[in-house]
């Protein structure tokens, strides 16, 4: 353990506090190899008090590999060119009627980061700056929890499948599918390996999870209904009320979350970046079944 550096658990699933570092200070090597050590054990790790510009987020999200870009086209990004190509915004502020940022209003459903992409985005960081009084929350759900406590006809349905994830950006809720035509997509393994910790995860979300190869659309529309209801139980869970000056990191690979909603009439300002995976996405065995394997 780093002198001086405590880890405090959040929830039996989920999530830890992590006291005594100020990130600003640009940590030694020890300390972000304990903190990485901690967030593969952890999933998510929140850091509070923290005092972070633009310059200082970015040096510290890129200890864990090389910042991600975002992604969002330029005609439809609101973000002020002076935050550079990785910063996004997620605001309900607006100035002179439009949006600062990105994915502005109330509620959003579950999903990870960028899993309609080739290569998603291993980490997310987020930084709270302006927080209104209620609502707002993430919601973080363990996602090896959830593929280890599927039930063993499930598991041998999905092995070795995969499932087509889709977004509209600027989506947060949505009732139906979104319009392949024109948004991204791509199929990921069902169950996801993890390529640091071994472990499996059921790496699909209500948001951005639309079929799953190979079963028909029928079936295929009841089991991803049953892996969104399972995966979001109670006792996978961690919630996190923001304060400001916090930073949460997220581990993308083995996680979901979501955000409760919260009065429009508040501001909500929150700066994130990502990190890029140099890792491919690996798929996993079913866990806890034998004779099962991934294609």
């Amino acid at each position: 353990m780093v002198h001086g550096m405590e880890i405090i658990p959040l929830s039996d699933a989920i999530g830890a506090e992590i006291r005594g570092i100020d990130l600003s200070q640009r940590p030694d090597e020890a300390t972000i190899a304990a903190i990485k050590d901690a967030w593969h054990e952890h999933i998510v790790l929140l850091f509070r008090g923290q005092t972070l510009g633009v310059e200082e987020h970015t040096a510290f999200a890129g200890r864990f590999g090389e910042v991600g870009k975002h992604m969002r086209p330029k005609k439809i990004r609101n973000e002020a060119a002076e935050l550079g190509p990785n910063v996004m915004l997620v605001s309900n502020i607006r100035e002179n009627g439009k949006p600062i940022g990105s994915l502005p209003d109330g509620e959003m459903m579950f999903h990870s980061d960028t899993p309609y992409r080739e290569r998603p985005d291993k980490a997310t960081t987020l930084y709270a700056m302006e927080i209104p009084s209620t609502g707002g929350n993430t919601i973080f759900a363990n996602c090896y929890l959830a593929a280890e406590t599927l039930p063993d006809d499930v598991k041998r349905t999905l092995a070795g499948r995969k499932a087509v994830h889709v977004f509209e950006y600027g989506a947060v809720t949505k009732d139906g599918k979104f319009d392949r035509t024109t948004a991204p997509h791509f199929a990921q393994p069902v169950f996801r390996k993890h390529p640091v910790t071994g472990r499996t995860a059921l790496y699909v979300s209500e948001l951005m999870t639309e079929e799953i190869e190979g079963l028909p659309e029928d079936e295929s529309r009841d089991m991803l209904n049953f892996l969104f209801e399972h995966q979001r139980q109670e006792k996978f869970r961690y919630e996190h009320v923001w304060r400001p000056d916090d930073l949460v990191m997220w581990d993308n690979r083995c996680s979901i979350h979501a955000r409760t909603d919260f009065p429009d009439t508040e501001r909500r300002k929150l700066r994130r970046l990502t990190v890029m995976d140099e890792n491919p996405v690996l798929a996993g065995d079913p866990p806890g079944l034998t004779g099962v394997a991934a294609e």
